[in-house]
């Protein structure tokens, strides 16, 4: 393939954020630029004293960033879909960077005017798929505020769902961005910002707290109003039309592609590439001592840490030594899970992404306790190349990721008497830890992932 501009969107990046696609975003880039290509990222940042819907051209992850000013990513429909102002500068950093290709990852936050600005550049447009975002306008979960799964979507309640969803912002952010869209001109529009910057920190961590609280008091209740709502409709109607425009789709499960399309979406032809991780075994597992386990996710109900602390409190004291390792974006959550669990949960402090390996290699078995169907967590990819069993739940794209008895086990969602039983056992049970753990395959590495992502992005140029 001869070299060419390739431009890579994600909702955020590096070094604001290190989810799971942000990080599978960097590793895809810095795998497309060792082959030769020109890699950059066009992503949404918060910056406070940015004029908002500016570019800044900056470097994260080694690749050249095209960071569009999104202060307040949270909006509501139709603006959560389509954002006339983030399109015109979408299309000034397709009109600066030339991309031969587009490789949308996300566009939580941004908007599906990319997809427009894109294809006007004459670019060839590839859609990764990392979550339900496209079926789903409330997070990409797929569940309902009760927690329920949402497979297919309902439509007919997704407009009383994403009103209750809200993007789990509080009403003091909700009342930022109204007051901040309607200050007078002379009046910086940071000023907001500033101001609560300004605070002390333990002043800041408790308008955090309350604000995290009333939000999840204020979307705890569910409607049970149901029928055809104009936003979502127009939305799927918008959604369908960009759609439209890929020509070539690409999806770490097989999973999430066809649970797309059982939610309706007339998807194109889509290819399953599993997604690569770094190559390194790490040591092996030690045949004495308390069970090592580890969490690793963000801090956040449907990946569920609430279930891995409910399962921990009937096992004999000693046995089990459990931490968890992930960005705290509401941190009375955390707070909460960590008081549920008696003491018996750890949480670490953050470490970059190449380091989570390291911690992983420190740990017997990595739990992945979520509530949501998943698509394909890098956690699970990363614990299989350290030789890592996986407990995980049976949903979603887990279901392909982990072999029952082979590589780790699968148990049902939610279920914290089964995770605790099966942790009691390999608590007592060393034998049959290390025999999975022997039989784990190695996942794909980052060059495997660039070379079969490469071969797809030209096929759909030919």
């Amino acid at each position: 393939m001869p070299p060419r501009r390739i431009l890579l969107v994600a909702h955020a990046y590096l070094p604001d954020s290190h989810a799971g696609v942000e990080v599978y975003t960097a590793r895809l880039g810095a795998g497309l630029a060792g082959r030769g290509h020109d890699v950059a990222v066009l992503c949404g940042r918060v910056r406070a004293g940015e004029a908002q819907y500016s570019v800044l051209e900056e470097r994260a992850g080694g690749l050249r960033t095209f960071g569009l000013v999104q202060n307040y990513p949270y909006r509501d429909l139709p603006l959560a879909v389509s954002d006339p102002a983030l399109d015109r500068a979408a299309a000034g950093v397709m009109a600066t960077f030339r991309p031969d290709i587009v490789a949308v990852q996300t566009l939580f936050g941004l908007s599906l005017g990319v997809l427009d600005a894109a294809k006007a550049a004459g670019a060839t447009l590839a859609l990764h798929l990392h979550d339900g975002w496209w079926s789903c306008p409330s997070g990409g979960q797929r569940l309902h505020p009760d927690g329920d799964l949402c497979l297919p979507v309902d439509r007919s309640r997704c407009g009383a769902c994403f009103d209750r969803f809200r993007h789990r912002e509080g009403p003091l952010e909700r009342a930022g961005q109204w007051l901040a869209q309607r200050l007078p001109g002379p009046v910086p529009p940071d000023l907001l910002h500033r101001g609560f910057a300004a605070l002390p920190e333990r002043a800041r961590d408790g308008v955090r707290r309350i604000n995290e609280r009333a939000g999840r008091r204020a979307g705890a209740a569910v409607s049970t109003s149901t029928g055809p709502d104009p936003r979502i409709e127009d939305r799927r109607l918008r959604i369908d039309a960009a759609l439209g425009q890929v020509d070539v789709v690409l999806s770490p499960t097989a999973f999430l592609a066809d649970s797309l399309r059982a939610d309706g979406l007339a998807l194109p032809p889509v290819h399953v590439e599993p997604t690569g991780v770094p190559a390194d075994p790490g040591p092996p597992i030690p045949a004495d001592g308390p069970l090592r386990v580890l969490f690793v996710g963000t801090w956040v109900p449907h990946k569920g840490p609430q279930v891995l602390a409910q399962a921990l409190l009937g096992l004999p004291a000693g046995a089990v030594v459990a931490r968890a390792l992930g960005p705290a974006p509401f941190p009375a959550f955390q707070q909460d899970v960590l008081r549920a669990a008696g003491g018996r949960l750890e949480a670490l402090a953050p470490v970059p992404p190449e380091e989570v390996g390291d911690v992983i290699s420190a740990h017997d078995v990595v739990v992945v306790p979520s509530t949501w169907a998943e698509n394909g967590p890098l956690v699970v990819l990363e614990a299989r190349a350290r030789r890592r069993p996986v407990i995980a739940t049976d949903l979603g794209g887990l279901r392909e990721l982990v072999q029952e008895g082979v590589d780790g086990w699968r148990l049902p969602a939610g279920d914290t008497a089964a995770l605790g039983a099966l942790l009691a056992r390999l608590a007592t049970d060393r034998a049959e830890l290390i025999a999975v753990a022997a039989r784990i395959r190695p996942p794909p590495t980052v060059d495997d992932l660039a070379a079969r992502v490469e071969a797809r992005y030209e096929a759909a140029r030919a």
